[in-house]
């Protein structure tokens, strides 16, 4: 990460306040690359993931990194569930 980057723990499950939390870091975090630790998560609500793939699509239109790094099993789960894998998680390199 570099000194532009602004980044953002993830909590174990997202709560209305923390939602509103993680909109205020979104508007401070205007013009630099974010990143997302998400190891903690446990699981993800819809509000949340709407917020994450809304923020990954504005930030990759600006050309700005996304980067959600550390993705427990909660989060991965929870980002299937919703149907959101090619949103929010990098693709997996064949070994």
């Amino acid at each position: 990460m570099t000194d532009d980057t602004a980044s953002f723990e993830l909590p174990k499950i997202m709560k209305v306040e923390d939602c509103e939390t993680l909109h205020g870091f979104l508007a401070s975090a205007q013009s630099k690359h974010i990143a997302f630790d998400c190891s903690s998560v446990e699981r993800l609500s819809g509000l949340s993931a709407q917020m994450l793939v809304m923020a990954a699509n504005v930030w990759r239109s600006q050309s700005l990194d996304v980067t959600f790094t550390g993705p427990s099993d909660g989060f991965v789960q929870s980002v299937a569930i919703l149907g959101l894998n090619d949103l929010l998680l990098p693709p997996q390199v064949a070994a």
